[in-house]
């Protein structure tokens, strides 16, 4: 059984979401590009979501390579 991890970026269809809790099904809240708060929040099952890199200071992600954004 796949879990989402509380924090997390991940892709629902055809938007970004964060996931507000651990677990099999979790409620993830809506990321809309340009807008620095949280979107609308609904639940969501683990095995919907694909998993983003998560992104870190200076464009690093977890693989170690930085964008140049």
């Amino acid at each position: 059984m796949r879990k989402a991890t509380q924090g997390h970026r991940y892709r629902h269809g055809d938007v970004d979401v964060l996931a507000l809790e651990n677990g099999a099904s979790v409620r993830v809240a809506v990321l809309e590009p340009g807008n620095p708060w949280l979107g609308r929040s609904y639940q969501a099952r683990a095995e919907w979501l694909e998993p983003l890199p998560m992104v870190y200071f200076h464009g690093e992600t977890a693989g170690g390579e930085a964008s140049n954004a």
